[in-house]
């Protein structure tokens, strides 16, 4: 970047003093008990890393019904129903909005009387509507957006804005937004101490995978524009027979019909796997791979490059600022928008399996940079310290 990048202002050295009573926080995540995207997933990990920190008095506010997990379950038009759509049509927004905006309004109760001191959220329009609560009665909580998105949005209905990577600091600074107002903090995840037994042979029949042909593995939503799943199988059909299988695990986008199409066609039927599952297996998918590779050119995070790190995986991805802070020499990484460069990434990865050191280096990397354990007094200071700004 050069000797006049802005610094990423740290969060302070050393632990805030226990404060008088803990920091109300509260946590909403609409698509909590429905969607299966990754804020989902940290909303459920971070209120249980912060459950016992004497500081933090954190409650979660869902969508859905949420088995296991401690949340305040609210009313809401979920956006892939038809009373989304019917009323999305009326005001001219789609789904995700009306899901938002109804959402808020069983919100509104709590944030009445509840009286948070930060409200910490991912949802752009929901964090909208707060701020216009709070314009309109004065109420005194703070705004704390997850920018997980990686969103060219101004951030104008903020208080304080946490980036996931280094590469989202550096993109707001470049468009105007006050470094100032922002921390960088990872995305945390949950990691086991140790590195993962993987599952090979037989040991493979029970997730339907074939136990005698290398495993390329994918996690993220079946579609073509973000996650490219449909480049990823035309490369992974350009490499010499016997080709490896494909396991695609995700949640179907608005082109899974034909992201399954074209692996029957590219890959046969016995060449590929295609279905959503729950996040708390896809540990054992994981565990069967030889490869991950995901062909997305844009991430503002990546949970499951770092999910695939924490189980020793050899991974290919696009070459970005993002998987470069990520992953670094644990991945190969290439030119993905271009013909050809991920079926020789492929080649590349699958032509070289790592020893147990390296895996044990990946493990170890993903679990000291990006565990909870790790993190987890970064989380807190961060609640704090937004807390702590002037009204």
């Amino acid at each position: 970047m050069g000797d006049d990048r802005p610094a990423v202002p740290s969060l302070p050295s050393h632990p805030p003093a226990l404060p008088q009573r803990p920091v109300r926080v509260f946590l909403p995540c609409t698509g909590l008990g429905r969607q299966r995207r990754g804020f989902e997933t940290f909303t459920t990990e971070c209120a249980d890393a912060l459950r016992n920190d004497p500081r933090i008095d954190l409650t979660v506010f869902a969508g859905g019904a949420t088995a296991g997990v401690p949340a305040r379950v609210r009313w809401n038009l979920p956006r892939d129903g038809a009373l989304a759509a019917l009323a999305g049509a009326l005001v001219r927004r789609d789904g995700y909005f009306v899901e938002q905006a109804s959402f808020f309004l069983a919100f509104l109760p709590a944030l009445v009387l509840g009286r948070p001191d930060v409200v910490y959220f991912a949802d752009l329009n929901l964090g909208n509507l707060c701020w216009h609560w709070r314009r309109l009665t004065g109420q005194r909580f703070k705004l704390l957006y997850y920018n997980g998105g990686l969103t060219t949005r101004p951030f104008t209905r903020a208080d304080f804005v946490q980036q996931l990577t280094p590469a989202g600091f550096d993109e707001a600074v470049a468009r105007g937004e006050s470094p100032q107002r922002q921390a960088v903090l990872p995305h945390g995840v949950r990691i086991p101490s140790a590195l993962p037994s993987r599952l090979t042979g037989d040991a493979r029949r029970a997730l339907r995978l074939p136990p005698d042909r290398p495993i390329v593995l994918a996690v993220g939503m079946l579609d073509c524009a973000i996650k490219r799943a449909d480049y990823l199988i035309r490369e992974l059909a350009a490499l010499p027979a016997p080709r490896p299988f494909l396991c695609l695990l995700g949640a179907d986008g608005p082109d899974a019909d034909d992201v399954r199409a074209l692996a029957r066609e590219r890959l046969g039927d016995d060449g590929f796997l295609a279905r959503a599952v729950p996040h708390d297996e896809i540990g054992h998918w994981y565990r069967a791979a030889d490869v991950f590779a995901l062909a997305s050119l844009r991430e503002g995070f990546g949970l499951a490059y770092v999910e695939a790190l924490a189980h020793g995986l050899p991974i290919v991805a696009h070459d970005s600022a993002v998987t470069r802070h990520l992953l670094g020499a644990h991945a190969t990484l290439a030119d993905l928008s271009r013909p050809a460069a991920l079926t020789q990434a492929l080649s590349r990865a699958l032509g070289a399996p790592p020893s147990e050191a390296e895996r044990a280096a990946r493990h170890a990397s993903a679990r000291d940079r990006f565990g909870w354990d790790a993190l987890r007094d970064d989380y807190a200071r961060l609640l704090l310290r937004v807390a702590e700004l002037p009204a």
